[in-house]
């Protein structure tokens, strides 16, 4: 007996479709609860039926578009699946319009390791949080994935995202992006930058080294969101 095809959870017409800063991350929160069963939370972390784009693309414009634009209804984001050079259209249709045309989005919430990670929750349905995580084998192929449970030192999780940040936004300023685009670098805030020295260490980073990195490219805004409150603002001039 053939098993009966996946449910139709999320498509591109959806994914695309306008909202407004004051509507957008309730319908992404309402969408990403539409992955309720194991099944489907397994697809979703293989990124299947869209979930990267709506986890690692919309979720963080949706952030950004809520707290820097104040949820405000007269300003609308469209969502662009695709490998042009932006992931999101703004349509600012206030009074006093801000130039942002573009946004580009990026995460550190997705490494290699980290889809290791979600590889062995979705077999064994669990998984530690930190340690080092090693398979041998291709992906469709795999012989043996296994993850050491390891206590670390918060400032030893920080260092390491304190490099991931500054790493993918290295490889953006290597890019050409459209003039008046704003960077959205989601964040991880529940652990590495939940505590005061961890921001105060994430805005030196941004002052000192991110900011100087993106100058001279069509970035005119940097923002760093994170899912539990962080928002970080930086003009690149």
């Amino acid at each position: 007996m053939n098993s009966s095809p996946s449910p139709t959870v999320l498509t591109q017409q959806e994914l695309e479709t306008p909202r407004s800063a004051a509507d957008m991350l309730a319908w992404v929160d309402e969408a990403h609860a539409r992955f309720n069963t194991r099944e489907l939370k397994a697809r979703a972390r293989e990124g299947k039926h869209f979930a990267n784009e709506l986890i690692h693309e919309a979720r963080p414009m949706a952030l950004f578009a809520h707290r820097h634009y104040g949820a405000s209804p007269q300003v609308m984001i469209t969502h662009v699946i695709g490998s042009q050079n932006y992931d999101g259209i703004v349509d600012d249709k206030r009074a006093s319009p801000e130039p942002i045309r573009y946004l580009e989005a990026t995460t550190t919430l997705k490494t290699y390791e980290d889809s290791l990670r979600m590889e062995l929750l979705s077999k064994q349905g669990h998984v530690a949080a930190y340690g080092l995580v090693t398979a041998e084998g291709p992906r469709h192929k795999r012989a043996s994935i296994t993850a050491e449970g390891m206590a670390r030192e918060h400032q030893a999780i920080r260092a390491d995202h304190l490099a991931l940040v500054q790493e993918v936004v290295a490889r953006k300023a290597k890019k050409q992006y459209e003039p008046n685009s704003a960077l959205i670098v989601a964040v991880d805030d529940s652990v590495p930058f939940s505590q005061k020295e961890d921001v105060a260490a994430l805005d030196k980073l941004a002052r000192e080294t991110l900011v100087p990195m993106l100058q001279g490219s069509n970035f005119s805004l940097l923002a760093l969101e994170g899912s539990n409150g962080l928002h970080m603002l930086y003009s690149i001039t």
